[in-house]
Parts: C-alpha cells; structure tokens; sequence
C-alpha cells in the first residue's frame, strides 16, 4: 500500500476520532437535546424572539453557543429555531443615522429564511404592539377592554396604557412626517429581499403599521410590498390603531391578495346574486339569514347608553382562570378575544396563551384571520331594500336583547358609577390609596334624564321592529339607596309614557320581559359607596326604587300580556354585617344559608312577578325567574360579585 494511502486512512481515522459526540447520537436524541436546551418548545407552541435584541427571558437565548459550535448542529438546530417559533422585527429609529433599519432582518440567511415560518414586522405602532415581553402578550391597550376589567384581570384596558407604558407608542404615521418616506424604502427593501428567500404557502407574516385614519393613500403604499412575496401562508395587516372602515379594507384585500385568496367584490344592490336571493321564498331567505352574523353565537346581544352600539357578551372563557371549559361553551370563545386565544388541551385547561398582537377589526382597522370577533353585521341591512326588513325580523326574533342602564361600564352593568372619570383620577390599582378617592362621593340622585331602556325601545330599535322582539332583559346596576329616581323625577315621568307609547307597538304575548336589579358590594370603580353598611332605612329606599320602575310594566301583563315575566332581584342587605354574622352561626342551625339567602331574593322575585302578571301568575308560574338559577351569558363575566 503507497505512503499516500495510509495517510489518507490514518487522516479519517482521526477525523473520526475527534468527531463530536453529539454528532454521533441519532438525530431524534439531537432534537430532544435542542428542545432541552430551549431552541423550541416541547408541547409544540411558539416562543416570541425579537430579530433586534434578545426577546424574553434568559433560558430563551441560553443556546446561542450551541449555534456556534459547528456548520452541521448550526443547520439543524437553526432550521428549528425558525420554523418552530414566532420572530419579531421593529422598525427602529437609530441615533446614529438620519434613517431607521429593518437590516437585521435583511442579515438573516438565505436557509434561516427558508426555515422561518412565522414573523411580524412593526413599522409603527400606536399601541398594542410593545417590545417588552409582559406588554407584548396580546392584550390590547386601545380601550377595548372594559375600565373595570383591570382591577379583576390586571390587563390593559381604558386608562392603563397612558399610565405605564403610553410613552413607548408612536404617534400615527402620516404622509406628510419626515420619517414615512424611510419607512416604505426600508420597508420596500426588506420586501423584495425576503420575496426570493421565504417559501411559497409556509410563511405566515403579520404587519402593523398605525397610520392616521384619513390616510388612504399612504395605506395603500404600505401593503403593495405584499404582492412581491410569493403566496403566504396566512397574512395578519393592521394599519390604524383606530376603526376606519376604508382603510380596514385596504388591508383585507391586501391580505387576502397576499394569500391568493380573492377579496371580497363590492356589490350594489342590482347584482344577480342579490336578485336570486330576493326572488327565494321568504322562508328561505330567512333561514339563510339565521346562518349569518345577524344571530350571535350565544343569541344574546348587550345595549349600553355609553357604547350606544350592539355587542356580543363574551362572558370569558373559564379555562382562562384555570378552570376546565366546558366543550358545549368553548367553541364558541373564538368568536370573542381574537388578541389573546387560550390554547386548550384535552384536559380542558388552558395550556398555552397565543398571540401575535391585537389584529382586532372592532378596535382596530385591521384584518386578521384569526380575528372571528362578533360585530354588528351592518352590511346585511344595506344589501337593498327589499332585505332590509328580513334581516331586522331575523336579528330582533333571534336574539335576546339585554340593555345595560350602567353610567359607568359598556360591558358589566354590575358596575354602577366610574368615581376615577368624575375625579379624573388614573385607572389603577394604586389610586384606591388616594386622599381624593377616599373623600369621593358617588351620585346622590339619579344623574340621568331617561333610563337606559327608554332609549334603546323609542330610538334605537326601529319603530316597526319593535313587534319582531321576542326576548328583553333590563338589567340596573346597584345604585345606592339616595340614587334611586324618587317620585316626579323625569326619568320615572319618561319610563311611565314609553311603557304607554310601546304598548301597540310592541307583539305582547309573544315577548318575554326580564328585569334584572343588579347586585354587588362595592368595588371599584364605583367604591366608595359601601353596601356592607346599609341600614334597614336605606335598604328600603332600595327597595322602593325597584316599585318605581316596576309599576309601569303592570301594564304589559294582565289580560293577554306578556308571554312571560322574570324577576331578578338583589336582596340589599345581602353583604352587610348582619349577615355575616348569621353566616358564620350557621354551623349550630339546621337552616342552609344558602337556602336562607334564596328565599330572601326568592320572596322579593315573586312579589313582583305576581305585580307584574297579576292573576295570570299561577299558570306561568313554571316560567318564573325564581325557578330559574342559570346565570345569562352576561352575568358569567360578573362573578363572583353578582
């Protein structure tokens, strides 16, 4: 054998020799070794890397040596870093340059690129789009979240933002700002050097670039990059922080081109399609309509004085506080919370919160997938005319209607006043501490001229669909005993002639009419008005508010009145002392507490029902609100403190 021979044998030989030993395990116990070390997560979920910076907590980064050791574990750990996980890029503002850059991105490799499945690029963002890790988990910071929700949930809401991070936003891009010729460059650039990198329908890309609402234009600018790539997976574009129904449809259109999916065509009222569904029998028209958004997922729909606009109680997700959600109701959580989506896993428990950010079309004009939240489905009533009137008979009998008396809350009409707007005071935990929190007195007399569903029957639903009701709910929060209208007061004079103006209007015995008189101590933000102190006087000024209201609805029940009447009402002494007290000797009485609670409220129930119905409460009695104890879909959101 020639000396060049052996030397070759003896040079593999020892290349093998000193060949790492990682590189010599199969490559699933390689993986496993990856998964252990953090380059992905082992329940298959995404973790949330940040191209400009590290992203997250330590362990996230604590594999970059492992992608310096050599050529072969590079490749295979870094084709899972990026196809296993989320990547975000923000434009970014560097002090060293006139411009910003998106160039880290742009120093991705060609098979980083080819392995990356999902990334979000930020070229401006007025809110929700944080870098920080707890400000980034899709909470959105805009105000669609209700006031109250922070102090029970501690997420962003109305007032959260400007007090902790508001100063990290950037002002809404306008063309006429220096900066938006920089950003559609870079942007462009960016674009056309991923277009020959990422692969066809495997990438999915999520851009956000918040822009003034009026600015059609520079929208239009900002998604045209989206036709250079090559057909994406999915596409989530978000271009004002604000609604704006204009440019909410430049990004569907921008999106759904991206994905090679054909927008949505606009069409008058002419068009063949709308003329087949017109010349169908009404029935099947109607059955038709029942499929589309003009019935909610739950078929409840909530009015509020302050929203003055339709919205579907979420009620929240119970898997959400870790309880197991049940099959039946989790199906329908997607249609609420697109921003913030709990991963359930077979046991019924959350597993993993998702989130690329808040692409969210009630808040936002945005367009998102993912985004299935339930909106007013206003095209439906402006197809044509001959429509129009199908769809109010299907959205007002299909639905039950509860409208929220609230001064304070859109959402939780257990909320009765909002102390922090009167004393312009931050909504935060720590403002409960305040001298001028303390000191503040909540209303001492009804600070409204009509109640909430006056308006909702004589403005709000329309005059000739008001016969298409089939179920209402009234639901008043827990005024104090002083905030109850007294006798004379306009609210009362009004409610009495909107019961007499509804009464022809309205189909009687087809209607099912609930009156809900909220129960809660005192918590923020209506605090300090405390129910745990109330006095027998006081509890019987609460008492009589509830007679005040309800006299006028004598009227619908008699003779062939309503179909049905349920009574809801809070006992108002339920939290005071006195009670607790009776709770905790509880143990030496053969009496339930529980059973002794109910027949308090029980008793109140049937006084009014029987006001109500008069003679006609024994044969309906089957259908009196004290036999029924399952809490409505708004009510879920409440607890515990209804």
């Amino acid at each position: 054998m020639s000396e060049h021979r052996t030397g070759e044998m003896v040079q593999q030989h020892m290349h093998e020799s000193f060949r790492p030993c990682l590189l010599g395990l199969p490559p699933a116990i390689r993986r496993h070794i990856y998964l252990h070390l953090g380059v992905a997560r082992w329940d298959g979920f995404h973790t949330v890397f940040d191209l400009d910076c590290p992203f997250g907590r330590t362990k996230q980064v604590g594999f970059h040596g492992l992608l310096l050791s050599c050529r072969t574990i590079y490749d295979e750990a870094s084709a899972l870093l990026f196809s296993a996980n989320r990547f975000v890029m923000h434009y970014r503002q560097d002090t060293n340059e006139a411009d910003g850059s998106l160039q880290p991105l742009r120093n991705l490799t060609a098979r980083s690129l080819a392995s990356m499945t999902q990334l979000k690029i930020v070229l401006n963002q007025a809110s929700c789009h944080h870098r920080k890790e707890f400000e980034s988990n899709g909470d959105c910071c805009n105000g669609i979240s209700d006031p109250y929700t922070e102090f029970r949930h501690g997420t962003p809401s109305e007032g959260w933002c400007p007090t902790l991070h508001a100063t990290r936003h950037d002002s809404p891009l306008r063309r006429s700002h220096s900066s938006a010729a920089p950003i559609l460059d870079e942007w462009l650039k960016t674009a056309r050097y991923l277009a020959s990198r990422i692969g066809p329908r495997t990438f999915e890309l999520s851009l956000v670039c918040d822009m003034g609402q009026h600015e059609a234009d520079l929208a239009t600018q900002v998604v045209a990059p989206l036709l250079l790539l090559p057909e994406l997976k999915d596409c989530h574009v978000r271009l004002c922080r604000d609604p704006s129904d204009k440019l909410a449809a430049i990004a569907q259109n921008a999106a759904l081109q991206a994905c090679h999916r054909t927008p949505p065509t606009p069409r008058s009222p002419s068009t063949s399609s709308t003329s087949h569904l017109v010349m169908l029998p009404r029935e099947l028209r109607l059955q038709i309509l029942e499929y589309t958004d003009l019935v909610t997922p739950w078929k409840e729909v909530m009015w509020s004085r302050l929203q003055r606009g339709y919205q579907f109680p979420v009620g929240g997700c119970p898997a959400g506080s870790g309880s197991a959600c049940p099959p039946d109701e989790h199906k329908m959580c997607r249609f609420w919370g697109c921003q913030f989506q709990p991963r359930i896993g077979e046991s019924g428990f959350v597993v993993y919160y998702d989130s690329i950010g808040c692409f969210c079309r009630l808040g936002h004009a945005a367009f998102s997938s993912t985004c299935r939240c339930w909106a007013p489905p206003t095209p439906l009533f402006l197809v044509c005319r001959a429509l129009l009137e199908d769809a109010r008979l299907v959205f007002f009998s299909q639905n039950r209607f509860v409208v929220n008396d609230s001064l304070a809350s859109a959402s939780n009409p257990c909320v009765a006043f909002d102390v922090f707007k009167t004393l312009n005071l931050p909504v935060h935990r720590h403002s409960l501490e305040l001298p001028q929190y303390r000191q503040a007195q909540p209303p001492r007399a009804y600070p409204a001229e009509r109640f909430a569903a006056s308006e909702f029957l004589r403005e709000v639903v329309p005059a000739s669909s008001l016969r298409h009701l089939r179920f209402l709910e009234l639901v008043f929060p827990p005024y104090n005993q002083d905030c109850w209208p007294q006798d004379g007061h306009p609210a009362l004079q009004n409610w009495d002639e909107t019961i007499d103006w509804v009464r022809d209007k309205i189909n009687i015995p087809n209607i099912t009419l609930r009156v809900t008189m909220a129960g809660m101590t005192s918590l923020p933000p209506s605090h300090p008005d405390m129910r745990d102190q109330l006095t027998q006087t006081q509890g019987d000024r609460v008492l009589a508010g509830y007679d005040r209201i309800l006299a006028p609805l004598a009227r619908l029940g008699g003779g062939d009145g309503l179909a049905c009447f349920h009574a809801d009402f809070a006992w108002p002494w339920k939290w005071t002392e006195w009670v607790k007290d009776r709770y905790k000797n509880m143990d030496r009485s053969p009496e339930p507490f529980g059973e002794w609670m109910r027949s308090k409220e029980d008793a109140w129930n049937e006084r009014a029902e029987r006001f109500v119905l008069g003679d006609r409460y024994e044969p309906l009695e089957s259908c009196s609100g004290k036999r029924e104890r399952e809490l409505r879909q708004w009510q879920k959101d409440c607890l515990p403190w209804f």
